[in-house]
């Protein structure tokens, strides 16, 4: 697969210390769902990050919203935003 775009807003850029990274996906990740969990098998932020779904966590792909379940292709940018702890 051609790369992703994949991008970090709010407390996970802080969290993850990065805001932008490209990737590519093996064949098998087919959806969000399948990205979350190969970023959470990075371990610590990112386990604690990406291993479970919570309300949250907003997604985006190419700045439509999206769901685990929504499918990722090449050339797709996804945006992950956590909004700012005070």
């Amino acid at each position: 697969m051609n790369p992703i775009t994949v991008l970090y807003f709010g407390d996970l850029m802080a969290k993850l210390e990065i805001g932008r990274e490209q990737l590519r996906l093996p064949p098998s990740v087919q959806d969000i769902a399948g990205l979350m969990r190969i970023l959470a098998m990075r371990g610590g932020a990112w386990q604690h990050a990406f291993g479970q779904p919570r309300p949250t966590l907003r997604i985006t792909i190419n700045k439509q919203q999206a769901q685990a379940l929504d499918p990722v292709h090449a050339g797709d940018e996804i945006a992950f935003i956590e909004g700012i702890s005070l």
